[in-house]
C-alpha cells in the first residue's frame, strides 16, 4: 500500500488482491467480474480512474489498463469518451433467450417462435422428397459448390427483398445466428468496435462477447440515427463497422426509413466500412423498403433468415456477401459446419422455385395481422411501439415499475416477457420497457390469455 492512505477516500470500488500465482491483471479482472456477479458493483456504477486504482493497489497502471481491457472485451464494463469507465448497463442481465420448460405452464410471450402448425405445406414437400428413390443422397454431407437450382432459388429469395444477387455473392448458412457469427468472426478482430443501436438483438451481444468485439451504442438525435451519429462513433471510437435490423428492430419494433438507409449506405461507401444488415423479419412486410445493402454493394452484408418466415425447424439462412468479404465469410462458415445440411437446402430450394413460398408467406403475414389486431383490441390502453406486420411490440411501462421487476412479476404469474435490460449495450440508460412477442403462444386462446394477464398486471383495478 502506498504512503497516502485511501481509508476514507471516496472510491466506488476498492478491490483486495491476495497473493497468487495468477497474473495480477487476471486477478483484478476476475475480482471485477465476481463483484459484478455478486452485486457489489451494480450496472451503471462509475469505476475509479485507472491511475487512481493503480495507486490504491500499488500496482502498475498498465496492469489496471490490461484488466479493464479484458473486462471491456467481455462486455462487463464500457468506457465513454470524457466520462470515464462504467459497469455496463446489462452486466447483470440475462442475454440468452431460452425457452421455458413446457411443464411450467408458462404463456410464452418472450422468445419469438413462429407457429410450426400454421400450414402443412413444408411438411408435404418433405414427405414428397422422402418418397423419392435417391432420398438417401440427401442424408450425406452437402456439396461445397451450390448447384444451378440452389443458386436460382437463392437469387429468387433475395429478389423478395429487392436485392439483386448472383453466384459470386450467395452463401448458405445454418440459420441467421450462424451467418452473423461467421460474418463477425471473419471481418472483425478481438478488441475492435462495431456500432449499433443502444438497444439491440441479444444474439449480437452474445456473439460479440465470445469474439471479444466491443459494441458501441450509436448516439441518437431526436430518437433517430443521423449522419452526426455515424460520424461521432467513427471519429471518437474508431468503429470498424455497423450492425442494423432495419425492419422491426429487435427489440423496439421500429422500421428504418428510406432516407436513413441511404444515408448509412453513403457513409459506409465513403469510409469503406462494412455494414451487417439483419433482415430476419423483413418478409413479414408485404412490400418492404429496399435494403441498405442495395445502396452499398461493396460494403453491405445482408443476412436473411428462412426459419422465421418459412418454418422454425428449417434451420437455414442466406448471406449475400460483397466480393471482397465473400471468401472470409465462406471460409469461416466452412470451418464451423463444412456445409449446410443437404436435406434442408433441397427443401428450401424446391419450396422457393415452385412458388410455394408465396403461399407460406401470405399465411404468415395474415397470422401477424390477426395477432396485432387482437392486441390492439384487447390492450387499447397499453402504450406500445409496433406495426400491423410486426412480430414484436415494445411496451413502455409506468414510471413506478422497472423492467426487470415486471419480467419477474409476470413470470411468477405465468407469463414470460423480456425486460429492456436484456437488450441494452454500453452504459446507456435502460429504457423503462419490455419486449413482447406476439407469435410465441401458438394457440390463439393462450395468446389472448397472455394479453388479459398483461392487462391485469399493468392496469389499476376497476372500482365502483
Amino acid at each position: 500500500m502506498p504512503i497516502n492512505s485511501f481509508d476514507h477516500y471516496p472510491m466506488s470500488w476498492k478491490p483486495q488482491l491476495h497473493p497468487s500465482n495468477t497474473p495480477i491483471y487476471l486477478c483484478l479482472a476476475n475480482q471485477l467480474k465476481e463483484d459484478i456477479a455478486n452485486g457489489v458493483l451494480t450496472p451503471g456504477t462509475k469505476l475509479p480512474p485507472q491511475r487512481e486504482l493503480a495507486d490504491y493497489l500499488d500496482i502498475n497502471l498498465s496492469t489496471v489498463t490490461r484488466a479493464f481491457k479484458l473486462c471491456e472485451q467481455s462486455g462487463l464494463i464500457c468506457s465513454a469518451v470524457g466520462r470515464g469507465t462504467y459497469v455496463a448497463s446489462d452486466a447483470a442481465s440475462q442475454n440468452l433467450i431460452l425457452l421455458n420448460n413446457p411443464k411450467q405452464k408458462i404463456i410464452e410471450m418472450g422468445a419469438i417462435l413462429p407457429n410450426p402448425d400454421i400450414n402443412e405445406l413444408v411438411s408435404n414437400y418433405l414427405r414428397d422428397i422422402a418418397k423419392e428413390p435417391d432420398f438417401y443422397k440427401l442424408l450425406q454431407y452437402g456439396t461445397i459448390d451450390y448447384d444451378e437450382l440452389q443458386i436460382k432459388a437463392a437469387c429468387k429469395w433475395f429478389n423478395y427483398f429487392g436485392l439483386k444477387s448472383g453466384k459470386s455473392h450467395i452463401i448458405y448458412s445454418n440459420g441467421s445466428q450462424n451467418g452473423l457469427f461467421a460474418t463477425m468472426a471473419s471481418l472483425f478482430h478481438k478488441g475492435e468496435r462495431i456500432a449499433t443501436l443502444p438497444t439491440t438483438y441479444p444474439g449480437l451481444k452474445t456473439t460479440a462477447k465470445i469474439l471479444g468485439i466491443q459494441l458501441q451504442p450509436l448516439p441518437l438525435f431526436d430518437g433517430k440515427i443521423t449522419r452526426q451519429s455515424l460520424e461521432y462513433v467513427y471519429k471518437n471510437h474508431n468503429v470498424k463497422g455497423f450492425y442494423f435490423i432495419p425492419d422491426f428492430n429487435n427489440p423496439t419494433s421500429e422500421i428504418m426509413d428510406l432516407k436513413t438507409r441511404k444515408m448509412i449506405a453513403n457513409f459506409c461507401n465513403t469510409y469503406k466500412l462494412p455494414v451487417i444488415e439483419d433482415a430476419i423479419y423483413t418478409l413479414f412486410i408485404p412490400k418492404p423498403l429496399p435494403p441498405i445493402a442495395s445502396f452499398t454493394p461493396q460494403y453491405g452484408i445482408f443476412i436473411s433468415s428462412v426459419s422465421k418466415i418459412m418454418s422454425p425447424g428449417l434451420r437455414l439462412a442466406l448471406v449475400h456477401a460483397p466480393s471482397q468479404f465473400y471468401k472470409p465469410i465462406w471460409e469461416c462458415l466452412y470451418a464451423m459446419h463444412i456445409t449446410s445440411p443437404a436435406l434442408m437446402t433441397q427443401l428450401f430450394t424446391r419450396i422457393v422455385i415452385s412458388g410455394c413460398f408465396d403461399e407460406i408467406r401470405a399465411l404468415r403475414i395474415a397470422e401477424l395481422e390477426k395477432r396485432n389486431q387482437v392486441f390492439d383490441a384487447l390492450c387499447p390502453t397499453l402504450y406500445t411501439i409496433g406495426h400491423l406486420h410486426s412480430p414484436i411490440r415494445w411496451l413502455l411501462l409506468p414510471s413506478t415499475i422497472t423492467p426487470s421487476s415486471f419480467e419477474k412479476k409476470a413470470f411468477d404469474h405465468g407469463l414470460q416477457v423480456y425486460a429492456a435490460d436484456r437488450f441494452i449495450i454500453g452504459s446507456e440508460k435502460i429504457p423503462n420497457a419490455i419486449r413482447l412477442s406476439l407469435i410465441s403462444a401458438h394457440l390463439l386462446e393462450d395468446y389472448k390469455k397472455g394479453l388479459e394477464l398483461l392487462n391485469k398486471l399493468l392496469l389499476p383495478p376497476i372500482t365502483d
